[in-house]
């Protein structure tokens, strides 16, 4: 299933504090999830959202799969 990709405001204010290059790249890891599922993904616990944690390099990106709507939600990008 292929996902369209939402930032949401608290999203992207994290990716604009990562360096630009490291941010394209995760960018592009998000881009290329959503549109083949290729990934390293946890499936983090919750009760009725699918809430995925991205793993790209040292960073992490939580994001929530809404299946009805076919959008996936990027909700924050963090430092390991």
């Amino acid at each position: 299933m292929s996902w369209e990709v939402e930032w949401t405001p608290s999203g992207i204010a994290s990716l604009h504090r990562i360096h630009w290059l490291d941010a394209g790249r995760i960018d592009a890891a998000v881009q290329r999830f959503a549109a083949t599922g290729e990934g390293a993904v946890h499936r983090v616990p919750a009760d009725h959202a699918v809430i995925v944690r991205l793993r790209i390099g040292r960073y992490r990106v939580l994001a929530a799969l809404d299946p009805w709507d076919g959008v996936m939600r990027i909700w924050w990008v963090y430092r390991v």
